[in-house]
């Protein structure tokens, strides 16, 4: 039986093709190469923040646009980490909590449901961040709540500076992660849910 939580995932679409490989329990080490350098400086802070290992290469149809490779990348990685959590045992499944950076302080709340669903209340100033749309970010999230299985609310409290907003989204969410996938150990087998099952 599978004991480690770590997961690959391969995605193909005539849009992208990207391969991801995640440890749960990492050091917070990443290699990621996508044809956008600010979602690489993203997914090195979910990666930094959440200790967990990513590794992440991609290439997509930027030409047209950054949406499909965006939300893919969300996609696959999300799949990965619902595969490497395996059956949930132990874990603490919930984490909420606010998160400064600089002028900027946004909150996440998640739970690892079994059940996607995003709730997003975040208005950004400014129309791009990093020469893409700011409003395909979002996607990123969608899709990763989605494919991992999980609810999650992010709110940004309040800011001005666009780079700092987005960017206290990923890092916020990267901690509840983290907080959220600790094992405890008088509890490792057991499964956080009435139902037996997550």
């Amino acid at each position: 039986m599978k004991k480690e939580r770590i997961s690959e995932n391969f995605r193909k679409t005539s849009e992208t093709e990207i391969y991801c490989k995640v440890n749960i329990d990492g050091k917070g080490l990443s290699k990621i190469e996508t044809p956008i350098p600010f979602i690489n400086h993203m997914l090195q802070q979910i990666s930094k923040h959440s200790f967990i290992d990513l590794d992440v290469k991609c290439s997509g149809d930027v030409e047209i646009d950054a949406h499909h490779t965006i939300e893919d990348l969300g996609w696959c990685i999300g799949e990965a980490v619902n595969d490497a959590l395996l059956n949930k045992a132990g874990i603490y499944r919930f984490s909420s909590l606010s998160l400064p950076m600089d002028e900027t302080l946004t909150s996440c709340s998640l739970d690892v449901s079994g059940r996607p669903w995003l709730e997003w209340r975040v208005i950004l100033p400014n129309e791009k961040i990093g020469g893409v749309d700011s409003e395909v970010y979002q996607e990123f999230f969608r899709a990763f709540a989605q494919s991992a299985k999980m609810t999650i609310h992010i709110e940004n409290n309040y800011g001005r500076n666009a780079h700092h907003i987005i960017e206290s989204c990923f890092k916020v969410l990267a901690v509840c992660l983290r907080n959220s996938f600790t094992v405890m150990k008088k509890n490792k087998d057991i499964i956080p849910s009435t139902k037996g099952v997550i």
